[in-house]
């Protein structure tokens, strides 16, 4: 009966498997392929376009059952040829994404598959992507196969759950250097028969699922770190350092080696597992797409995110530090044990970021972990999830082609935030205990939200089953609101928490506390918790009525919290004067949600903010600040209703600027100032910004602030000499991207036409520049002339999505849907939406980008402009 069923499963119908990796191909052959090994060697030479290699893949099947039927593996290169199986020349058939490995040539037990391939290499568009420097010609070459790309590389089984030993050996021209996954051999072989050059061989890896096999080559230069003195970690591997030389000069060495050792060391304690792969390598690399990726062994950073060229903001040394971290966790939750299908894939991005900011907390306590988590991870989450657009954070996925689609702030934000919530409600020990008996159970396997779920039961002794019902398999999110009736004598009768679901239906089990402020300024802190759509507070009962009453004041529920109007007066009253700053911000966030809601004029919000930023203090609270203020002058108040704030707005920034002692805050304040504000003293800051003279003390730009100081003189009608002038100035510096994104802020129909063309080419740029230009193109007060562009980019997404990694189509959607903020421009999503046959994850993408632009223009319908 066995082999039976074995022989069934060993294709999904029979038919031939149609494109991408289906769910149903691969539980067929997770349950028939086992012990997996790749011996693999790629072949680059200089100037490159492909890249050639071989491969040498064991599998077993079944000794009492493998089948007749042909296997699927999966393959989408240039070429496969000189194919042998077990022993047997063969022509493989190609099916979509696929060739099919006849059953009659099948065996028990041990199979053997040898095999030749050639797969491109270009810009961007490729799973081996190639970075030409345009300073000096140099090249370098990684690759970049998550989530599901591997196969466009090289024959595999693509699939996460099918983990597999890899052996690499990379022919390289002479004097380049390589790095990957595992530890060179000793031998190194140059001008062997048959070799290029320099034969790099690599140590066999540890079971890994295909998409965190990685190398890279090139002209690198080696900064040895020393040895990292962590539990696990190879004592006689040093930490190094792979970046370009000319980048040297910006290494923070030290602390880049202090932070990932620390790290290392406080997760393995958390864990209860030493890291579990030996050595430790860090590649920054020029135009890599992605803040950072966790290949095992060998983490890829974008060379910006670690490096800067500038003294860094507070902003950018949070996410630096949050960004190693989360790499840091995915050594144990992604890389030692692995979601067995991407529909689980918050359950190694969610735990990053979550596991990352704990790390903040604990190794670097002045971040204020926290107050940087309500700022920078959960507003996005809010946004996404309050939108028809939203999904479950375990989203169903019957085809990895799909997959790219499963990333986003569901999985990024959302799910940290509710695993924040579960923290606090199981307790550090018992959620700790959890984690550990989850990470020793599933050890160089695959796990679902099921086998957590499991261990953190056993772990805290309860069911959470529920829990997982609402705050994992269901979508959206509960709106949250606070009411009470008064009686004859003005006490209050009865007082309620209230949730209601913002899409979809059904409330959620919610653990609260509520801090109610009394007429007097009396303050006091009540704990509600429950699991219905009214939840009483007796507390409240028989008292007079609360001057305010704040839900949630040490953000650590997750939910849209909105103040009703009696709480929303005495907070837009007090809140610049609450001392502490998360309660503070949790207020101010609390307003901003009433704004969303139409509730609150978003002109009553800037006023708030200015009184707020005239008084805040710390650089990233401040920057936090001014972003919810731009997006009330810039999206939710029509521009002649804006004018008065923004003036006001920028005539403080300045002052702060030009009158007050270096605080932080300078780089922040110009870089909102450049976008903001087209007056003469800021035009005055781009210029003096943009040649590096005569600037305001603690005011020290980067590359990139001067070209977006250039880009501000551009968008405003003085034409491209200031960008000129930089690229002349730093005719020795690759400022490639710099410069791409500065005149993407051209104003003119034959340079947005210019830039549109370039943003179709499929190779070409990087997509990291086309992605960061996206916002320069859509430069505020040119929405005239990018309006035109918004109905091609809805057509071209099916496109996009097919051609590009996993951030770029929301980031594509969210561009050219909210660069605009008018009636008509919603007029043409909502057109498209109706008339368009759309996958269904892109459905959900274009609505959760069309809530900002409804959002936009419902505010400006509810509050206009006076006639």
């Amino acid at each position: 009966m066995l082999a039976a069923a074995l022989t069934c499963l060993a294709v999904p119908a029979p038919q031939d498997p149609g494109p991408g990796i289906d769910r149903q191909l691969a539980r067929a052959r997770a349950a028939l392929v086992r012990d997996v090994e790749y011996d693999l060697r790629f072949q680059l030479e200089a100037r490159s376009r492909e890249v050639r290699g071989s491969v040498w893949l064991r599998f077993s099947l079944p000794e009492d059952g493998y089948p007749s039927a042909p296997l699927v593996l999966d393959f989408a290169g240039t070429e496969l040829a000189d194919v042998r199986l077990n022993g047997r020349e063969l022509v493989p058939r190609a099916v979509h994404d696929h060739v099919l490995l006849p059953g009659e040539l099948l065996q028990r037990g041990r199979n053997n598959l040898l095999a030749r391939f050639r797969s491109p290499v270009a810009a961007t568009g490729t799973p081996l992507t190639v970075y030409r420097d345009p300073a000096d010609g140099r090249e370098y070459f990684y690759s970049l196969v998550v989530p599901a790309d591997a196969h466009r590389l090289y024959p595999c089984f693509d699939q996460p759950d099918l983990r597999a030993g890899f052996r690499v050996e990379l022919d390289l021209p002479v004097g380049w250097t390589a790095v990957a996954n595992t530890r060179r051999v000793a031998e190194r072989v140059e001008g062997s028969p048959g070799t290029v050059g320099t034969l790099w061989q690599f140590e066999r890896t540890p079971p890994l699922p295909t998409y965190l096999m990685a190398f890279a080559c090139g002209p690198f230069a080696v900064v040895d770190g020393g040895r990292l003195a962590a539990p696990g970690v190879d004592p006689d591997q040093p930490l190094r350092f792979f970046l370009r030389d000319s980048e040297r000069r910006h290494l923070d060495r030290d602390r880049l080696v202090a932070m990932h050792g620390d790290g290392l060391r406080w997760l393995a304690q958390q864990f209860g597992v030493p890291y579990p792969f030996g050595k430790l390598d860090l590649v920054l690399l020029p135009g890599f797409p992605y803040g950072g990726m966790e290949h095992a062994g060998a983490i890829f950073y974008r060379e910006t995110a670690l490096l800067f060229d500038h003294p860094p903001t507070d902003a950018e040394l949070v996410r630096r530090s949050t960004l190693v971290y989360h790499e840091l966790s995915h050594q144990w939750f992604g890389n030692l044990v692995t979601m067995r299908w991407f529909d689980d894939l918050w359950l190694k991005e969610g735990f990053a970021t979550f596991m990352g900011y704990r790390a903040l907390e604990a190794l670097e306590p002045e971040r204020k972990a926290w107050l940087r988590f309500l700022q920078r991870v959960k507003p996005r989450a809010y946004e996404v999830d309050g939108t028809p657009g939203t999904t479950p954070v375990f989203q169903e996925l019957q085809n990895l082609a799909d997959a790219k689609s499963a990333y986003g702030a569901i999985v990024y934000n959302k799910a940290p935030a509710v695993l924040r919530a579960l923290h606090e409600r199981l307790g550090p020990r018992v959620f700790q205990d959890g984690l550990q008996r989850f990470l020793r159970a599933h050890a160089f396997g695959s796990a679902d939200w099921r086998d957590l779920a499991r261990a953190l039961e056993a772990a805290a002794r309860q069911d959470l089953s529920r829990w997982s019902e609402r705050w994992l398999l269901a979508s959206s999110m509960p709106q949250v609101r606070v009411e009470w009736r008064l009686d004859d004598q003005g006490l209050v009768a009865d007082a309620a928490v209230t949730q209601r679901a913002i899409a979809g239906d059904g409330d959620w089990p919610l653990d609260l506390e509520l801090l109610v402020v009394g007429a007097d300024g009396g303050r006091r802190t009540l704990a509600v918790a429950g699991d219905g759509a009214r939840l009483p507070v007796p507390a409240l009962e028989g008292a007079p009525p609360p001057a305010a009453v704040l839900v949630n004041p040490r953000d650590v529920a997750y939910g849209q919290f909105v103040p009703d109007a009696a709480s929303r007066a005495w907070l837009l009253r007090h809140v610049d004067a609450e001392a502490e700053p998360m309660v503070r911000a949790v207020a101010t966030a609390a307003l901003f949600e009433a704004v969303r809601e139409a509730e609150l004029d978003p002109a009553a919000f800037a006023e708030v903010a200015l009184r707020l930023l005239a008084r805040e203090r710390d650089p990233e609270t401040h920057a936090w600040l001014l972003d919810a203020l731009g997006t009330c002058l810039q999206r939710y108040l029509e521009p002649e209703r804006a004018a008065p704030w923004r003036d006001r707005a920028t005539a403080l920034l300045l002052a702060q600027l030009h009158d007050e002692a270096a605080s932080g805050r300078e780089l922040g304040t110009f870089r909102w100032l450049a976008r903001a504000s087209a007056d003469a003293p800021v035009l005055d800051l781009c210029r003096a910004v943009a040649a590096g003279a005569d600037l305001p003390a603690g005011l020290v730009p980067g590359k990139q602030d001067r070209f977006l100081a250039a880009a501000a003189l551009l968008a405003a009608g003085e034409g491209r000499d200031a960008v000129d002038r930089l690229q002349r100035s730093l005719a020795r510096e690759d400022v490639g991207k710099e410069a791409f994104l500065a005149l993407a802020a051209e104003p003119g129909v034959e340079a947005k036409a210019r830039y549109w063309k370039q943003y179709l080419q499929p190779d070409a740029p990087p997509e990291q520049w086309t992605q960061d230009s996206l916002a320069w193109f859509h430069w505020p007060g040119q929405e005239e002339l990018t309006l035109p562009y918004l109905l091609p980019a809805l057509t071209q997404v099916e496109w996009v999505k097919q051609h590009r990694r996993i951030f770029f189509m929301p980031a594509w959607l969210d561009a050219f849907v909210n660069g605009h903020s008018s009636a008509a421009a919603l007029a043409i999503v909502d057109e498209f939406l109706a008339a368009a046959e759309l996958s269904a994850d892109v459905r959900q993408k274009l609505l959760q980008s069309r809530d900002g632009l409804w959002r936009a223009v419902r505010l400006r319908a509810a509050f206009p402009a006076a006639k």
